[in-house]
């Protein structure tokens, strides 16, 4: 693909960013379908001032990841759906004529991860998700969205916890604690939305303290040290691979109207060195 003065350009914003596999991917899909663009990565300190630059440089779209979900939510012009003015957390942007429009797809993404593990949970399982920040909302939402509704949520700094538990006030039954508590040695599954683990050394919890039946969950997108461990005590469990590939393929589909081919996404990933 030659690049030209008529290729769009679409870009991440993060910090630290230089880890993404964005690129790599949106970059094959556009040389895939025959798209006239190109997919960067941009390490910024400043949102506002980021999307700012997408205006004023006519960037067709981007994706923002940590730490700026939910800034990046008050800096755009409007939001694409309900979904996202719920969650005031935007992981997509679409320019629109100089309009930015923000959509949340990482909800999206966490359900189709964790679909068919869901079929399997009942109202009696303990459910605890690890952390409360802007990851953590979107899996929370993804939770209620799939009819889970009793939640533990644990995190370093019980405030930040306390304050999802008043945002989902009325759709989930969220008891709050700290990210040792003894009910994480009764969970039936365990969902990891820090950063803990991206290290690939560090680990949220040990697992050996977990229930053998139990589901293991970790969003970041290779085989954390918690995976690992895991899954050498004979637990299911499952790395964010599944989820970073389906919100990419709705931000894809936001961008140009296309459902891309998810198994061949999954092929160009699976044979990376993550």
């Amino acid at each position: 693909m030659y690049i030209t003065a008529n290729t769009d350009t679409y870009c991440i914003f993060g910090n630290p960013v230089k880890h993404s596999l964005s690129p790599i991917l949106h970059n094959f899909m556009f040389e895939y379908y025959g798209i006239d663009a190109v997919y960067v990565a941009f390490e910024v300190e400043d949102i506002k001032k980021a999307l700012e630059s997408v205006k004023a440089l006519s960037i067709k779209g981007c994706n923002i990841t940590l730490p700026f979900k939910e800034d990046a939510f008050r800096y755009v012009d409007e939001v694409g759906d309900n979904d996202t003015a719920f969650l005031e957390s935007v992981n997509t942007v679409k320019n629109e004529n100089g309009k930015l429009i923000g959509y949340n797809t990482d909800y999206l993404g966490f359900i189709d991860l964790f679909d068919e593990y869901a079929k399997f949970c009942s109202d009696n399982d303990t459910v605890v998700v690890l952390g409360a920040g802007g990851t953590a909302v979107s899996v929370l939402y993804g939770l209620y969205k799939l009819g889970i509704e009793n939640i533990f949520l644990l995190n370093r700094t019980p405030h930040k916890a306390e304050k999802l538990k008043d945002k989902f006030a009325g759709k989930l039954n969220i008891k709050v604690g700290l990210l040792d508590d003894a009910i994480i040695k009764e969970a039936d599954v365990l969902i990891n939305t820090t950063s803990v683990g991206i290290d690939k050394e560090s680990l949220p919890i040990k697992p050996a303290i977990l229930k053998k039946d139990a589901i293991v969950v970790d969003v970041i997108y290779f085989d954390t040290p918690l995976v690992k461990e895991a899954s050498k005590l004979v637990l299911a469990a499952i790395n964010g691979m599944g989820m970073f590939v389906s919100q990419a393929f709705y931000a894809f589909k936001i961008w140009h109207g296309i459902e891309f081919d998810k198994p061949t996404a999954e092929n160009l990933l699976k044979d990376l060195d993550l």
